[in-house]
C-alpha cells in the first residue's frame, strides 16, 4: 500500500488531475512532448493542428492591451478567443491523445473541455490549472500545459471558451500517441489500489 501511495503523491507532484471526472490528465512543461507532435504557432502559416470555428484572434506580444502574452515568453503571433467570440472549436486532425498550449495567462473564467465524437470527456478552467500548476491565477500567469487521455481514451475536439475578457494562447501541439510512461504508472497506482480494496472485501 505504502508503494501505491507513493506513485499517487509522485504523480500529483506533476500535477496530474486527481479528479475522477477527468478522462484527460494534465502535466505542466515542455519536458513531455511527444516527438510526433504537430505544432501550430499561428506565426509561421502552418496548421496541421486541425480546424478552428469561428476562427481565432490573434495579435503579436510586442502591441500592448488586453490580449498580451509577456513579451520575455513568446515574441510572434499568437490566438485569443474573446468573451463575445466564445466559444471557439478545434476540430483536430483525428483521435488525439496528446494537446498541448502555452497558456498565456491563466484566467479564472477561462475554460478548456474536450470531447470525443460530441461527449464531454474532460473540462479544465484557469483556477483549476493555476491550482494544479501552483502558479496565481489573473492576468499575469503563463504555463505550458500538456494535456493526456487515459489508457484507452482520446479526443477529437477541442473547446476554448471566455467569460470574460480572453484566453490567449500559442504553440498549440496535437499528437495521436500512447500514454508517457509516467503517467502509465498513474494508472497502473489506481488498478493496484482497486485490486487491493477488492482483495480486503473478499477476506471480510
Amino acid at each position: 500500500m505504502k508503494k501505491v501511495l507513493a506513485a499517487l503523491a509522485a504523480m500529483s507532484a506533476v500535477g496530474f488531475a486527481s479528479a475522477p471526472a477527468h478522462a484527460v490528465g494534465v502535466t505542466f512543461g515542455e519536458g513531455f512532448i511527444p516527438g510526433s507532435a504537430v505544432m501550430e504557432d499561428f506565426s509561421s502559416g502552418v496548421d496541421g493542428v486541425g480546424t478552428w470555428s469561428p476562427s481565432v484572434g490573434y495579435a503579436f506580444s510586442d502591441l500592448t492591451g488586453e490580449h498580451v502574452l509577456p513579451f520575455s515568453v513568446d515574441t510572434g503571433r499568437y490566438a485569443f478567443v474573446t468573451a463575445g467570440l466564445s466559444p471557439v472549436t478545434l476540430t483536430l486532425a483525428g483521435d488525439m491523445q496528446y494537446f498541448g498550449l502555452l497558456w498565456g495567462t491563466v484566467d479564472s473564467y477561462n475554460t478548456i473541455s474536450f470531447y470525443n465524437d460530441g461527449v464531454l470527456v474532460a473540462s479544465y478552467t484557469g483556477t483549476q490549472i493555476a491550482g494544479l500548476a501552483g502558479i496565481s491565477d489573473g492576468g499575469t500567469a503563463v504555463v505550458y500545459a500538456n494535456f493526456w487521455a487515459g489508457a484507452g481514451e482520446v479526443f477529437d475536439t477541442v473547446v476554448f471558451a471566455s467569460s470574460s475578457n480572453s484566453f490567449e494562447f500559442d504553440n498549440v501541439r496535437v499528437a495521436p500517441t500512447p500514454l508517457p510512461a509516467a503517467l502509465g504508472l498513474f494508472g497502473s497506482a489506481i488498478a493496484g489500489m482497486g485490486a487491493l480494496g477488492l482483495r480486503r472485501r473478499r477476506q471480510s
